[in-house]
């Protein structure tokens, strides 16, 4: 993601802050007592690669501070993070180095299948759910770069383009989403089992359509319903949720609202708050959705922003002004009650984190997401 969040006006600073299987049993509905409940942190692993060790201490992080979920944003423009062999990512055609498995063709760095059920046993001893994300139809950049390299180069060219605005996109025809379909399968049988599982589909920055966009509906509708097959709550960015398209969209999707214009300023902006839809109007026509506001929630990762300094500033800010029901940047966007807001998240994004150590992350961000999730919990 191109994430534009949290511009934060201090002396010579900026802070850019603001993102088998069949058996699995999955809940679809929540009660009133629900609404709010399920908090918990978005790790971009595409554009920073985390330790497996790093990964395990977020997971106790988020557990021993009463969250529900860490979700793994896999697939952006750097590295397809995770172990594939239909897409041709896999151990035999890498090299494993200082305990990192680099795809030899492509040096991207990626998890490998025992490395992420290693991690999702762990993380259900602790009671928390490990969220795949497989961005698409855009942000495929690796994908694309990883099957073109590894004998898959035909597939490749088959199921995607070159968009100018939005660099690499899966098509929004049938080989798209057969082709989805069958990555999505093989990323779900290492994910499945989980209680409350999911499976995160993407979406987001993907065109500059507002009035409608069938080809999208039809390529969700299936997507969606192909994880629901495999025991998944799927969920999609709000991006291309539109008002004209709300009756025709799977209600079974929770919908992570990050921003209802895209960080869009002037003429598109004003475009997208007409023609897309509001997290309440979400909330209207019987979607269930999740608080990811992009001014509050968003840590996008610089050495910068992790000084102790700025880490305070975000926390105080956070803590006197956001709360679950706020959806839309630090504007006056707050709804009336938590129905229908499953739960929140705040994301560590890496769009040009630079070269900072798993420990310096860990520690800038540890009393941020502790703050978030007690603020999520409780108000």
């Amino acid at each position: 993601m191109v994430h534009k969040s949290w511009l934060v006006l201090m002396p010579l600073m900026v802070l850019l802050m603001g993102c088998t299987a069949h058996k699995a049993a999955t809940t679809h509905s929540s009660s009133n007592t629900e609404y709010g409940k399920f908090n918990g942190v978005t790790l971009d692993v595409s554009r920073r690669h985390y330790r497996v060790s790093t990964l395990r201490k977020y997971i106790h992080l988020v557990a021993d501070n009463h969250g529900s979920f860490i979700q793994l944003h896999f697939s952006d423009d750097k590295d397809f993070a995770i172990e594939n062999n239909y897409v041709g990512q896999s151990i035999k055609n890498a090299r494993k180095i200082n305990g990192v498995w680099h795809n030899k063709k492509t040096n991207q760095f990626f998890y490998s299948q025992a490395e992420i059920k290693s991690l999702v046993k762990d993380a259900k001893r602790q009671g928390i759910t490990l969220i795949p994300e497989i961005d698409t139809p855009a942000h495929v950049t690796a994908l694309v770069e990883t099957m073109k390299a590894n004998g898959k180069a035909k597939l490749a060219k088959q199921v995607s383009w070159y968009s100018k605005s939005y660099r690499d996109e899966i098509h929004l025809n049938q080989a798209g989403i057969q082709f989805v379909n069958k990555l999505n399968d093989e990323v779900g049988e290492d994910f499945a089992n989980q209680s409350n599982a999911r499976f995160h589909l993407g979406g987001d920055e993907f065109t500059d359509k507002v009035k409608s966009n069938a080809p999208y509906v039809k390529y969700l509708n299936a997507t969606s319903q192909n994880v629901e097959k495999m025991g998944f709550i799927p969920e999609a960015w709000n991006d291309g949720f539109l008002n004209s398209s709300l009756s025709k969209l799977n209600k079974d999707i929770q919908v992570t609202y990050w921003s209802w214009t895209a960080d869009q300023q002037g003429s598109l902006g004003k475009q997208r708050q007409k023609y897309w839809a509001s997290m309440p109007k979400l909330i209207k026509h019987g979607f269930k959705v999740l608080n990811y506001n992009d001014y509050y929630l968003y840590f996008n990762l610089s050495k910068a922003n992790i000084s102790k300094k700025n880490v305070n500033y975000m926390i105080s800010d956070m803590k006197q002004y956001w709360k679950p029901t706020l959806w839309h940047n630090d504007n006056d966007t707050t709804l009336k009650s938590k129905r229908g807001i499953v739960g929140s998240s705040v994301s560590l994004w890496a769009d040009a984190a630079g070269s900072i150590t798993d420990q310096q992350v860990y520690q800038a961000s540890n009393k941020f997401i502790k703050t978030f999730l007690k603020l999520a919990e409780d108000r």
